[in-house]
């Protein structure tokens, strides 16, 4: 790591405090101008923690992918690529797409079988009663905690390298702008500003990606690049890679990351109550296509950031006046930040000080928003205020994100006291989530799953891959450390324990005694309206017309999809069809980008040749255009006339 940094401690400070608050400031200019000239008030509980489930597709994939895009993002696949070569970025995108995707199937039951609900954890206790509830919320809020603190530590890690400033202040600082703003304009607010940050950071992705293929005097081509990494691959080989090479698919490592990236991926959208928050919040007809999209866009990130950033950082230590970076620092993700640092001087310090900065803003907002939302309906309003109004429930909601903001920056400067990194971290999270991914799903998408299988497969399963974590650590490393419980085949057994045994348990427990769950229970779920009491027609339900139905039908029948029925205005059958069609989607891409591409160029022994790997960075920018145009000019063009009417207000030419 250089011994000095490139840019002075003012300047992180100037970031952190000057620019969070200016997004924040903003962000209140915005709810502001929502309150005054829109139908939302960011005030009504629905409109805070729902954003009044109307958002459109353009929004709700600039807020998938902003809040996927995290510090871990572009810092880990970067990692990844610099210590395994080119299939590092291209497993971590598979790992964090495909959960995304299959999210868009899941989103579709979520609106046909529960789209009254706020939290998952809410649509537990229905079925699963307290033991269910508190299984559920234990699991999210585990994941937010996990979540948070890793957003942070990769964000304080990236501005104390770069400007000097005090790792402690800045895990405790980065939170204060972002809790201003959430606090301020709830869930649309950080729809609104994830789609600002990820503007800027395609567009610093961008310059960085085309100054190191193309404009570069020390790379600048991609055989350029290719030949910098035969001399890395002839002084530093990767172990287990064909030949050493850093060219090539045919990896042991990448193939184990495979899978860890993948388990990690499903138990952190399953857990988190930011992806609930968004397939909730989003228009029910464009719900499933906007997961989709958002998830695809997404590749293109740690793609490029592995590609690009990530392997220019491994050909550029053969240079001898190249920082030197020790197994801390390549774990703490400060390779990408050497190697862009180094190519562009402080210019490159600068922007890549902003793209952390806006990445962990951006997903440190969502997580406040949904932690907030966890506890102020799933505790607050569960345990100790059933009867609490909407109003009750927006101050709640306030509160608890700024002790979010407090709590997350304090266990991030814990795991940076004891030495825990944001490499880690990253392993450690398929450990303690993905026990939950197969009993959460399942909660909405299988009516048989018993309480019996929700909580022993959710918290049980958890228990089993902390054993399994802990005794391969001390069996492979002979005692148990922080080194030790990092380690690749560790981390890999405590990940496969959490899916396998969450899975094994859920299933099986309730196939020896299934539920046969009424979905009916779920879809009349009581809604906090914006007058502050419980309202049926919150959701655009019609109330009398729902209760002579369900006079005619009985309160217990399980309603027939194929009978077209609607509720609460959807209608079932178009679900169901979009359910089916997105599954199939889900398969085929799962199919193209898991073993179809990856998996032929794994199994032969073969090198990337310069024009082969010219042709990837070709894909690599292509994708990266499509994101850009789904971020930036998606939403502009979906809100054009709602842009357009709320600007003649302001300018007084509309009554």
């Amino acid at each position: 790591m250089s011994a000095n940094p490139p840019l002075p401690q003012g300047v992180g400070y100037a970031v952190v405090l000057g620019l969070g608050l200016f997004f924040a400031l903003m962000m209140n200019v915005i709810s502001w101008i929502q309150l005054k000239f829109s139908d939302f008030s960011p005030n009504a509980a629905s409109e805070f923690s729902a954003a009044s489930r109307s958002l459109k597709t353009g929004l709700v994939v600039a807020g998938i992918i902003s809040s996927w895009t995290w510090s871990l993002t572009l810092l880990q696949s970067a990692t990844q690529s610099y210590n395994m070569g080119v299939s590092g970025g291209w497993w971590y995108a598979v790992g964090g797409t495909l959960q995304i995707a299959v999210f868009s199937v899941i989103a579709s039951k979520v609106k046909m079988n529960a789209n009254r609900a706020t939290t998952f954890p809410e649509v537990a206790y229905i079925r699963f009663g307290t033991a269910g509830h508190l299984a559920f919320l234990w699991c999210g809020l585990v994941c937010n905690a996990i979540v948070s603190a890793c957003i942070l530590l990769g964000g304080g890690t990236v501005v104390s390298t770069l400007t000097g400033m005090d790792a402690y202040a800045a895990l405790f600082l980065i939170p204060v702008g972002v809790s201003i703003y959430v606090a301020t304009g709830g869930l649309r607010a950080t729809f609104i500003s994830d789609a600002t940050h990820t503007f800027f950071l395609i567009g610093i992705l961008l310059c960085f990606s085309f100054t190191v293929f193309a404009s570069s005097d020390i790379i600048g081509s991609p055989r350029k690049l290719a030949e910098l990494l035969a001399l890395a691959a002839e002084s530093n080989p990767v172990e287990g890679n064909y030949q050493g090479s850093y060219l090539t698919f045919r990896s042991r490592p990448g193939a184990i990351f495979a899978v860890q990236s993948i388990i990690t991926g499903f138990g952190l959208v399953t857990c988190d109550q930011g992806y609930w928050s968004r397939a909730i919040a989003s228009n029910p007809s464009t719900t499933a296509k906007a997961y989709f999209l958002g998830g695809f866009a997404w590749f293109s990130i740690p793609f490029t950031c592995g590609t690009s950033l990530g392997l220019s950082a491994r050909a550029l230590g053969t240079f001898s006046d190249f920082p030197v970076l020790s197994a801390f620092d390549v774990s703490a993700g400060l390779a990408a930040v050497e190697a862009v640092t180094y190519l562009l001087g402080k210019a490159g310090a600068v922007l890549m000080l902003l793209l952390v900065f806006l990445s962990v803003t951006s997903a440190l907002s969502a997580e406040m928003i949904a932690t907030s939302t966890l506890l102020s309906y799933d505790v607050y309003r569960h345990y100790f205020r059933p009867k609490a109004t909407s109003t009750e429930l927006v101050t709640a909601s306030r509160v608890f994100i700024v002790f979010w903001a407090i709590f997350s920056g304090a266990l991030a400067s814990v795991f940076h006291a004891v030495g825990i990194s944001l490499g880690w971290l990253f392993y450690f999270l398929g450990v303690s989530t993905a026990s939950g991914v197969f009993p959460i799903a399942l909660t909405f998408l299988w009516k048989d799953l018993s309480t019996a299988g929700a909580v022993a497969g959710s918290i049980g399963g958890m228990a089993i891959a902390l054993v399994v974590w802990l005794a391969t650590a001390k069996g492979i490393g002979g005692e148990i450390t922080v080194d030790t419980l990092s380690d690749q085949w560790v981390s890999f057994a405590g990940n496969a324990a959490a899916i396998i045994s969450g899975g094994i348990l859920s299933i099986g427990l309730s196939l020896w005694r299934p539920a046969n769950f009424d979905w009916e229970k779920t879809r009349r779920m009581e809604v906090i309206g914006g007058d502050g009491n419980s309202d049926e027609d919150a959701s655009g339900s019609s109330s009398v017309g729902e209760a002579d139905e369900k006079e005619k039908t009985g309160a217990d029948e399980p309603v027939e999809v194929e009978a077209g029925r609607n509720v609460d205005g959807l209608d079932l059958r178009a679900l169901q069809h979009t359910y089916r069609v997105y599954g199939l989607i889900f398969i085929v891409l799962t199919l193209i980008i898991t073993f179809i591409i990856p998996v032929p160029l794994g199994a032969s022994p073969y090198i990337f040749s310069h024009k082969f790997f010219a042709g990837v960075v070709g894909i690599m920018f292509a994708w990266l255009f499509l994101a850009t145009f789904l971020v930036v000019f998606l939403p502009i063009i979906e809100s054009r006339h709602a842009l357009i009417r709320i600007t003649r207000h302001i300018l007084g030419r509309q009554q």
